[in-house]
């Protein structure tokens, strides 16, 4: 099983927010128990390393929990399918959209409210731990 995970969610792992106790638990027990592989487009990388300067987190913290996700590249059918995809989307969501859906992925954690809807109306089943 593929589970999609956006910046929304992983920097809740860096971050200390209300949904990040149960985030952490949800990744650490119930997906790693049913086999759940997390996966997220290199667009991640570049997202989180970004935000984590902001915040002055440690880069090494960063790396560590990139570690623990399968980053796959961006192709051109992504951001041609990211620019088409209905709604009002930020380019980054749109593009995190596009890839879970040529992905095939059973689900998508995040915590964008408009990434979410966006998810189920493709028909891709969403979860925010924590919410």
């Amino acid at each position: 099983m593929i589970t999609y995970v956006d910046t929304s969610a992983v920097l809740k792992l860096l971050v200390e927010e209300s949904e990040s106790a149960r985030l952490a638990e949800h990744l650490s027990t119930t997906a790693a128990a049913t086999g759940h592989r997390l996966v997220a487009s290199m667009l991640l990388y570049t997202e989180l390393h970004c935000a984590a300067r902001r915040r002055g987190l440690d880069a090494e913290a960063v790396n560590t929990v990139l570690g623990g996700i399968n980053l796959v590249d961006v192709t051109r059918s992504d951001l041609m399918y990211a620019a088409a995809l209905p709604g009002r989307l930020r380019s980054a969501d749109a593009i995190h959209l596009a890839t879970a859906i040529r992905l095939q992925a059973d689900l998508m954690i995040a915590y964008d409210v408009e990434l979410l809807a966006a998810a189920v109306d493709a028909g891709v089943a969403v979860l925010s731990a924590g919410k």
